[in-house]
């Protein structure tokens, strides 16, 4: 296979994923990025634990261990202007040590500051190589300024510190991976063997960078490199990769293509990414698709509709572009046409379970041909998928509808135990146990989907049906 078919062939396979706006479930794993992003926060404090030793504080000022204490205290109440003011005069006592820098940095970064806050770190970090938890600070803050030469650096440290935390290591990959992608195989791997949840992504990157060096062009596998973590949502590290793939062969349609998705991403235009990669390859099913979702996030369905057809006639294999014109049109509210485009998807991959999860979802939301529809089409995914939360969860809505309620009830409880974060699940538990005359059940899974999705639309249909239960 040439370096440009193993290239297109992997970026055919995130079409796929980006097309759907199906993503990996990132619930688990972000969770555990916390673990390192939760260094950077203070915890929390009792306000009478804090009040008292601000206390003693007041009584004594001039005591340099009880202004430090009051700055601890401060900032582990998040007050992040009190902390300051504490830890400065603390120094003022009995100068600056690491531990005063480390504290001072994360009252920066309390109050936004990012900059200032490496700062502190950095100069804490001369005496505490160490440190764990300041290691991970530095290196998140790192990651977040897109300063990836010193990430790694941090990360090399943590890791040689920390050779089980599989976390650190994962994030080392991940930035090796476009600093140095030779290197970064080995410690996706270890991540990998160490934490389940991280194995798919690990695996996913491992994938593309076995495939770029193998064809030994760098351009290629900054291109297959870009065009992954893209789909693993690492949007800063992608549009470095894919700049650089760029740089090295300008003539990359995809990699433009890619780019123009990743600046959309990131609250950029990228339009003149899309337009270069049209530029290069008029007849670029993928330049056409991603140009289409483009205009779909903006808003502008007609000229979405247009691309993605462009897309389509360019590959018809692809049941993506299918799957994302059936979703244009539904933004038009032309059902008709949706169907048609749904159905088609799953024509093209009928043994792909979301595709058919997406069309039972069109008819079971748009109240259409939901028994001889949708629910077949749930039925179908289950089979296809059956340790899908989303399968189930599709299956027991159509059961639900077609007043089917213990079936519907034991296919959710399944949903849920594949997926106990799923929020659109609870609200489903939720309506049904309204159905059932069971309020308290009722009641408890509408307001676990309330808080699962705080804000967001699911927690407002939660919020609707508990109006109805009297909430």
């Amino acid at each position: 296979m040439s370096t440009f078919a193993t290239a297109f062939k992997l970026t055919v396979t995130f079409t796929v994923i980006l097309l759907l706006s199906i993503q990996p479930n990132w619930l688990p794993l972000q969770k555990d990025f916390a673990i390192m992003r939760e260094a950077q926060k203070a915890s929390t404090f009792p306000v009478e634990a804090r009040n008292a030793v601000y206390d003693l504080y007041e009584r004594q000022p001039w005591n340099a261990d009880r202004a430090e204490a009051a700055g601890l205290a401060a900032l582990a109440s998040k007050d992040y202007k009190g902390a300051q003011a504490a830890l400065a005069k603390a120094a003022s006592l009995k100068g600056w040590s690491p531990a005063l820098h480390q504290a001072m940095g994360d009252a920066y970064n309390g109050l936004g500051d990012r900059k200032k806050a490496i700062s502190e770190w950095e100069t804490a970090l001369k005496s505490k190589l160490d440190d764990p938890s300041l290691l991970s600070k530095l290196a998140n803050a790192y990651e977040a300024e897109a300063r990836y030469p010193e990430a790694s650096a941090v990360l090399r440290t943590l890791v040689a510190l920390q050779p089980t935390n599989a976390i650190a290591r994962y994030r080392f990959g991940v930035v090796l991976s476009v600093l140095d992608p030779a290197q970064a195989g080995s410690h996706l791997a270890i991540a990998a063997g160490s934490d389940p949840k991280i194995k798919p992504f690990a695996d996913s990157l491992i994938k593309a960078l076995n495939a770029g060096l193998d064809t030994k062009d760098n351009s290629i596998t900054a291109g297959v490199v870009g065009y992954t973590l893209t789909g693993l949502r690492e949007f800063k590290l992608a549009k470095l990769s894919l700049t650089r793939a760029i740089e090295q062969r300008p003539n990359q349609a995809d990699a433009h293509a890619y780019l123009g998705l990743v600046e959309d991403r990131l609250g950029n235009d990228g339009t003149y990414a899309y337009e270069q990669a049209l530029k290069i390859d008029p007849k670029s099913s993928l330049a056409h698709y991603l140009y289409g979702q483009h205009f779909r996030r903006g808003g502008k369905n007609d000229r979405a509709i247009s691309e993605l057809k462009t897309a389509f006639d360019l590959d018809p294999s692809n049941p993506a572009t299918s799957a994302e014109l059936g979703s244009a049109y539904l933004d038009k509210s032309d059902l008709q046409n949706a169907e048609a485009w749904y159905a088609q998807a799953v024509r093209i991959a009928p043994q792909e379970a979301e595709f058919w999860i997406l069309l039972a979802q069109f008819y079971l939301d748009n109240d259409l041909k939901v028994a001889e529809g949708g629910l077949i089409a749930a039925k179908r995914a289950v089979e296809l998928a059956p340790d899908s939360a989303a399968a189930h969860d599709v299956l027991g809505q159509a059961l639900y509808l077609t007043a089917k309620f213990k079936e519907s009830e034991s296919t959710l409880l399944t949903a849920n135990a594949l997926d106990p974060e799923s929020a659109r699940v609870y609200l489903h538990l939720g309506l049904l146990y309204i159905e059932m005359k069971r309020p308290t059940e009722a009641k408890a899974a509408l307001n676990a989907a309330a808080n699962l999705d705080a804000g967001g639309p699911i927690a407002a249909l939660a919020f609707k049906a508990l109006a109805r239960l009297g909430r």
